[in-house]
């Protein structure tokens, strides 16, 4: 039986077992910094304050979800792509990626910039706001996130839980921000028009086949 079929038996869409493999990652590599914080490449990464934070990522959509009236269809695409956040975050830790490859930290402000605009964009889809809006939306808070990061790691600095950082590190950082929120942005018009032209495709069927 083809794994679509399996899933589909057991009543549950295969999005959501991958949604559930990628929270069960997360849970699970921050085990490692949590029982073994004395690893070199944890050094002066601020690990600690992401094992308390970084849970909270798996919360965020279904909460929102059953705070705005648990609405069909759910939005799993929104939800696996936040949790891949935190996770890719911690797994380039554990590996030391940061440290080993050049340039990698703008690489994942880059592709965490694109994951947190599209997150926005794509449950924004789920509202008559317009294209215009939802594109503005998924920008300034794509923008607004990514700031609050760079926030957080300079609260970790002045707690002394994490190295110092330049402020051309910093700038060089914003600006791939901005890069990737305005591609995330335009992913997620895209997912939400083609979302959008296959329910029509859909209805059409169902409506020519009565």
């Amino acid at each position: 039986m083809p794994r679509g079929d399996v899933n589909a038996a057991a009543g549950r869409p295969t999005a959501f077992w991958v949604g559930r493999t990628l929270k069960i990652s997360l849970l699970g590599l921050l085990l490692l910094p949590l029982l073994r914080p004395d690893l070199e490449q944890y050094e002066g990464k601020g690990m600690s304050w992401r094992v308390l934070v970084f849970p909270l990522a798996c919360l965020v959509i279904p909460l929102l979800w059953r705070a705005t009236g648990s609405c069909a269809p759910y939005p799993y695409l929104a939800d696996n792509l936040l949790v891949l956040v935190p996770l890719t975050d911690v797994l380039w830790n554990t590996l030391d990626t940061y440290d080993r490859v050049w340039g990698w930290d703008k690489v994942n402000h880059l592709g965490s910039s694109i994951i947190f605009a599209a997150v926005v964009g794509l449950w924004a889809s789920r509202y008559p706001l317009g294209t215009v809006n939802r594109f503005a939306l998924a920008l300034g808070l794509g923008m607004t996130l990514q700031v609050l990061w760079e926030i957080a790691e300079y609260t970790s600095f002045a707690a002394g839980w994490s190295e110092a950082q330049g402020w051309g590190d910093t700038i060089g950082d914003l600006a791939f921000d901005l890069i990737g929120s305005l591609a995330g942005a335009g992913f997620a018009l895209l997912a939400a028009r083609a979302a959008d032209e296959s329910l029509e495709a859909e209805t059409a069927v169902a409506y020519a086949g009565r």
